[in-house]
C-alpha cells in the first residue's frame, strides 16, 4: 500500500468516532461523486474497475438509486415521508474512461448516473489540465460527443454542465460567470440536442452570487464537501456530495453511505496542512 493511501485511510478511521456520534440520521439524498474509473493510476480519484463494479452491485442490491432528474418537488415530497435514504451517482469532468469502463458497469446493474461535462475539453478533445490532472504523468482524455450521445440515448445517463473551461467561478465577474455557465449549457444543447437541467460547481466552490446565476440556467446544482441532503433541509442549488475515492475501498464506501465519514473532508484538509511543504503546498491528493 502506498504511504499516501495509508495516510488517507488513517484519516478515515479517525473520522469514524465523530460519525458515530454526530452523523446525519435524517433521511435524505446521498449524492456520490466519481471522477475516473479504470485509469490504472495511483490518483485517489481513479477507481479500479473491479472496485467500482462491486460498489455499483451493492447499490443495486441495498439502496434506492435515483437519477438527478428525480430531484423535483413531487417525488421528494413522497419520499420524505419514508425513512430510507436515496442515492444518486454522478461523474465530474467527462473522462473518457467513464465510457470505456464505468458505462458498461452502469448498464449491467441498471444504475442511473449524471455526467457533469467541462464542455471546452470535449469540444477541443484536449486532455484535462486543471487541478490534480496538471501534474499527472499522462493527462486523461475527455469523452467525445459521440460517446456522450450514446450513453444519453440509453436513458440511463443524464448530461449536466460543469462550466465550459472548468474555472473557479468565485474569482470571476458576474458577466464572466454568466458566460461560463450559459456557454456550457448552450454547447450541450448544440451538440446533443438536449437542454441540461443540472450543474456542478468546479471544485465544488460557490458564492451566493454564483448560486443565483446558476439558478437562472439550471434546476439543480451540486457543491463540494462530504454530507447528505436531508429531505427537510434540501437546497437544490447547493446540494452536498460525497466523494468516492480509491482509498475508500469497499468498507469505507459502505461507511460513507451511512454518514459515518461526513467529517472526512475537514480532516483531510487538516492533514494536508500538517503535511504541507515549506512553500505551503499540500502534498496530499488534489481533486479536480
Amino acid at each position: 500500500m502506498r504511504s499516501s493511501e495509508a495516510l488517507l485511510r488513517l484519516v478515515k478511521l479517525a473520522v469514524i468516532p465523530h460519525g458515530v456520534l454526530l452523523r446525519e440520521r435524517r433521511p435524505g439524498v446521498v449524492i456520490l461523486i466519481y471522477h475516473r474509473v479504470g485509469g490504472k493510476t495511483d490518483s485517489d480519484i481513479d477507481l479500479p474497475v473491479d472496485l467500482f463494479a462491486r460498489q455499483m452491485a451493492y447499490l443495486r442490491e441495498h439502496c434506492t438509486v435515483i437519477s438527478m432528474n428525480a430531484l423535483d418537488e413531487d417525488s421528494l415530497s413522497a419520499r420524505a415521508a419514508g425513512s430510507s435514504d436515496l442515492v444518486a451517482v454522478t461523474f465530474d469532468d467527462g473522462d473518457r474512461g467513464v465510457y470505456a469502463h464505468a458505462f458498461p458497469v452502469l448498464l449491467r446493474y441498471r444504475i442511473p448516473a449524471t455526467l457533469y461535462l467541462a464542455t471546452r475539453y470535449i469540444d477541443a478533445q484536449q486532455p484535462f489540465d486543471f487541478g490534480g490532472y496538471a501534474s499527472a504523468p499522462e493527462r486523461p482524455l475527455p469523452l467525445t460527443w459521440a460517446q456522450v450521445r450514446e450513453m444519453a440515448e440509453t436513458g440511463l445517463v443524464t448530461v449536466g454542465a460543469h462550466t465550459h473551461n472548468h474555472v473557479d467561478l468565485r474569482r470571476l465577474s458576474s458577466a464572466a460567470v454568466q458566460d461560463e455557465v450559459g456557454r456550457s449549457r448552450r454547447v450541450i444543447e448544440d451538440r446533443l440536442g438536449i437542454t441540461p437541467r443540472h450543474f456542478a460547481y468546479p471544485w465544488g466552490l460557490m458564492t451566493a452570487q454564483v448560486k443565483d446565476i446558476v439558478g437562472e440556467h439550471f434546476r439543480t446544482a451540486v457543491r463540494g464537501g462530504c454530507a447528505k441532503n436531508p429531505f427537510a433541509a434540501m437546497d437544490r442549488l447547493a446540494l452536498w456530495r460525497r466523494p468516492v475515492q480509491q482509498s475508500d475501498g469497499f468498507g469505507f464506501f459502505r461507511l460513507k453511505l451511512g454518514s459515518y465519514l461526513d467529517g472526512e473532508e475537514y480532516f483531510r484538509q487538516l492533514a494536508g496542512r500538517l503535511l504541507a511543504s515549506p512553500a505551503g503546498t499540500p502534498e496530499g491528493v488534489v481533486s479536480p
